[in-house]
């Protein structure tokens, strides 16, 4: 019980300091088992190059880290990502998140979950974005090989935007950093499977729009491929896409980007 108290005081503290975030959320992998009061420890730390597309296309390097404490009921998943980019020996770009999430009763077919984040992408002008939020999970299981999962709900953002990504005939003669905040839907579909015996993929579709303007909203995809090369190391591949029908600043609608890695797992 000392520990769940803790952990949750942390989850409380990280969203009043306002300190995290993502722009497509991590979303864990949990099995059928049945529940253990022991505590169960997951993570991974991966280091891999990434290819992406704005204004121009970059090459660069990339870190990666997961972990996932289960504590009987409880679930709790930090995950961050950091990323940098020398630009031509012009500029050094940063990007990056911190991700926090609670799932209470996580193995029942009907559950909430929790989530706190926190974002940065200097590339595409995004100097902070805050995302807090809850949704209601749904999770389908069949014979341990696949997973879907459907969860909706509510959820508070607040971005802050400079106009370093957009073209230069669309800048203001008086660019002022352009900040927004809204209650918005949040809901996304899972799908998650075992390929072979050593091989897994993910599908995950994100839908996100605030309540007035539902039908202009950032869509997001993200697509993982993960194959194990031993006990401990596995080969990670991604794509994520994501579509926004109203940038807060006039940059492409659309942003993609690929990596891959080798993931230590512990």
């Amino acid at each position: 019980m000392r520990l769940k108290q803790k952990l949750w005081f942390a989850l409380c503290c990280s969203i009043a300091a306002n300190s995290s975030i993502a722009q497509i959320i991590n979303i864990d992998k949990t099995d059928t088992s049945d529940y253990l009061k022991k505590a169960i420890w997951n993570g991974n730390l991966s280091l891999g190059l990434e290819v992406d597309k704005q204004k121009t296309t970059l090459a660069d390097a990339s870190n990666f880290f997961d972990v996932s404490l289960q504590q009987y009921k409880e679930l709790f998943v930090f995950s961050a990502s950091n990323r940098f980019t020398y630009d031509g020996g012009q500029s050094f770009l940063n990007t990056g998140y911190v991700h926090l999430r609670w799932r209470h009763n996580y193995k029942e077919t009907l559950h909430p979950e929790t989530y706190v984040q926190y974002q940065w992408d200097a590339d595409r002008g995004m100097i902070h974005r805050l995302v807090m939020g809850e949704n209601l999970r749904y999770n389908f299981w069949y014979h341990h090989n696949w997973q879907m999962a459907f969860a909706t709900g509510v959820m508070y953002e607040n971005e802050l935007w400079d106009y370093r990504a957009v073209d230069s005939v669309k800048i203001p003669l008086d660019p002022v950093a352009q900040r927004t905040s809204a209650i918005k839907s949040n809901s996304y579909v899972k799908w998650e499977g075992k390929l072979s015996p050593v091989s897994d993929i993910s599908v995950i579709v994100f839908y996100q729009a605030p309540f007035n303007d539902f039908l202009r909203p950032r869509v997001s995809l993200a697509v993982k491929f993960d194959v194990d090369i031993s006990k401990h190391f596995s080969l990670n591949l991604a794509y994520s896409g994501l579509y926004d029908a109203k940038p807060v600043v006039p940059i492409f609608n659309f942003y993609y980007a690929f990596s891959n890695s080798l993931a230590y797992k512990f």
